[in-house]
């Protein structure tokens, strides 16, 4: 049997979320963030059909706009109301002021400028995220019962708000609900580098590891790198996987 090598080449700032659960503050608890090793299914805007539905519920950069007391959004091509889109806003599709009110807060809160945006910039989950599953059968594709986790790789919107008026903006990552958490040119930089791609392996280690390890070696793994996140340090390390001798 093949025994791989993995050294590190690279490493950024990452938050998880608690190591014991707590309450999150937003009616949402945190809970830690899993354990293993798994393999990128896919990259790309999430949008949230279960409890982030709100605000999750309309992707990243979507177009907006405020017509009269109305908050509209680019939808399928075609200009809708914002308490059409799902069932969740639909609820308060009789109070539009109102809407578009906690619309204008939510900006203020993040950009603390009394106006209305022009893109959907509200999604939890920032401009791209990375989701993975645990591979059971180790053929590096999802199938057979085999489910994308709950817990993937993301930013959150007041660290994009940040990064598109400052790029060199000093970021503190946030604790997460049990995602991780990681710097918007970070996600960028992993995804152009090859670190974040579709049938990559990430590895979440144990938060009682306080060191990242120059070198690993593995059992099952495919070059040629592999994405390791040590919660016990926030950070996320980048591994070169090469065959060894």
């Amino acid at each position: 049997m093949a025994s791989y090598l993995i050294t590190k080449i690279n490493e950024y700032d990452a938050h998880g979320g608690p190591s014991s659960e707590k309450p999150g503050g937003d009616g949402h608890a945190k809970t830690a963030t899993r354990e293993g090793r798994y393999v990128i299914n896919s990259i790309g805007k999430h949008v949230s059909y279960g409890k982030y539905a709100y605000w999750s519920g309309v992707a990243w950069g979507t177009e907006m706009r405020f017509d009269g007391e109305v908050t509209m959004v680019k939808n399928g091509g075609a200009w809708v109301r914002l308490t059409a889109v799902n069932a969740q806003w639909g609820k308060y599709k009789n109070q539009q002021k109102q809407v578009t009110e906690y619309i204008r807060q939510q900006y203020t809160a993040i950009a603390n400028r009394n106006t209305f945006p022009n893109r959907w910039i509200f999604n939890d989950f920032g401009h791209t995220s990375v989701k993975y599953f645990k591979d059971t059968n180790h053929n590096w594709r999802l199938d057979g019962k085999e489910q994308v986790l709950g817990d993937f790789i993301h930013t959150t919107p007041p660290d994009e708000y940040l990064t598109s008026i400052n790029r060199g903006a000093q970021i503190k990552l946030a604790e997460s609900h049990g995602c991780i958490h990681v710097k918007p040119l970070d996600i960028d930089t992993m995804i152009g580098n090859g670190y974040l791609k579709k049938g990559n392996t990430i590895e979440v280690h144990n938060y009682s590891e306080r060191m990242i390890p120059v070198s690993l070696t593995r059992s099952i793994a495919r070059p040629p790198f592999e994405v390791h996140f040590y919660p016990g340090v926030f950070k996320i390390a980048i591994y070169r996987v090469s065959v060894k001798n």
